[in-house]
């Protein structure tokens, strides 16, 4: 990416003569005394010092030496950059995914993976379920996560686990010492649910609907871990995934599995367009994100 009069002005400098640089670049001599006094002219100083035994730079041969050394250097930084972008494709990984894995799960398993591929580049969009399909379907994003109890036809299940929604609560509550929580028990403690748009809300609706119950929570929100903060010395009960509670507080906080088994039925998918094929760099987070899911801890499983 250097000028050939400057390739050959470092070849002669290395080499200490014009027909030592001329058999190194597989030229004739002629060509590269045409190109050093080219430079020479145009720069009107003299770059070497012509001796019995070869050449010499001159003064201002070494600084010209020195800033083509440097651009050399930064010619095969950025030349070995675009090769490897070529074998990767697009080093920037386009995700979406609903906000319970923006707490902690994505942020740390994107930086996770930066420090093994430093070329890797994110761009994260956080949205409801619905919108985060969208994201996929329209080309937006190569991968999204999200929490589901329906299949998409549209989108390819790259990954698909088992992810129940817990009774989330202080430690020293009444009911963290339970196995298992039932439906009857949120009626008599403060309650933090999602709201409608949520897969947690549709589960406790369908939960308190096959039980015959009404329960007005006390704590609604869009946003799955903005009440967690609360939960500490208090009586308060959140419905939650286990992803989003992970990184609080473990020695305040437990989760508590329910009984009713539509707490049950809902999973974590991992979605990409049908038919579209990933980027290797992206196929390469997919899986390692992938590994991260499965073996990520899980609260104890409730009574059945």
């Amino acid at each position: 990416m250097i000028s050939l009069g400057l390739r050959y002005f470092l070849e002669v400098a290395h080499c200490g003569s014009i027909a030592g640089a001329a058999a190194a670049q597989h030229v004739a001599a002629s060509a590269v005394s045409r190109q050093i006094a080219k430079l020479e002219d145009e720069l009107g100083v003299t770059l070497f010092e012509r001796q019995a035994r070869g050449m010499a730079l001159s003064e201002a041969g070494l600084q010209l030496a020195a800033y083509a050394n440097a651009a050399a250097l930064e010619a095969e930084r950025v030349t070995a950059g675009i090769r490897q972008r070529g074998r990767l494709g697009d080093v920037t990984i386009r995700l979406a995914c609903t906000e319970g894995f923006a707490h902690r799960f994505l942020p740390m398993s994107m930086a996770e993976f930066k420090r093994i591929r430093p070329q890797a580049r994110f761009h994260l969009h956080v949205e409801r379920p619905e919108e985060v399909s969208r994201q996929v379907l329209e080309g937006m994003s190569q991968l999204a996560l999200r929490y589901t109890t329906v299949q998409d036809e549209r989108l390819k299940t790259e990954l698909l686990v088992r992810a129940p929604v817990y009774a989330v609560m202080c430690r020293d509550h009444p009911l963290a010492g339970r196995r298992s929580i039932g439906m009857r028990e949120l009626t008599r403690v403060p309650l933090s649910v999602g709201d409608r748009g949520t897969t947690v809300r549709q589960l406790f609706d369908a939960a308190c609907a096959n039980a015959g119950l009404h329960i007005e929570p006390a704590y609604v929100s869009n946003h799955s871990a903005a009440f967690l903060p609360m939960l500490p010395g208090s009586d308060i009960v959140a419905l939650s995934g286990y992803l989003t509670v992970m990184g609080q507080d473990d020695a305040k906080l437990v989760a508590v599995p329910f009984s009713n088994p539509e707490m049950r039925q809902r999973s974590i998918q991992v979605v990409t367009l049908q038919g579209r094929t990933l980027p290797p760099l992206a196929r390469e987070f997919l899986e390692f994100m992938a590994a991260r899911l499965t073996q990520a801890p899980k609260a104890p499983e409730g009574d059945a």
